[in-house]
């Protein structure tokens, strides 16, 4: 893969958690939000061990930290709106 196409998706990852954060601020569609943040592990995983540099690496390991953050918030609002 290269070096371009991955700071693509990079980009449009931090997009759609961007968009993820704005639902969990606003408590709206926290189900789908979900969805989403598992999708953007996945994607994250998927680019971890691709021979990239350094600087790229630790945004990515840094966006997974936000992805599991974000993923657990849902978890805990959604158990919030059940009770």
């Amino acid at each position: 893969m290269k070096l371009e196409e991955v700071e693509r998706r990079i980009r449009a990852i931090e997009r759609d958690l961007r968009y993820c954060e704005g639902l969990l601020d606003r408590e709206a569609r926290m189900e789908f939000a979900k969805l989403i943040l598992e999708e953007l592990s996945g994607e994250v995983r998927k680019l971890l061990p691709k021979n990239i540099p350094e600087a790229l690496r630790g945004r990515l390991s840094s966006i997974e930290l936000r992805i599991r953050i974000l993923y657990h918030r849902a978890n805990a609002l959604l158990s919030l709106q059940e009770e």
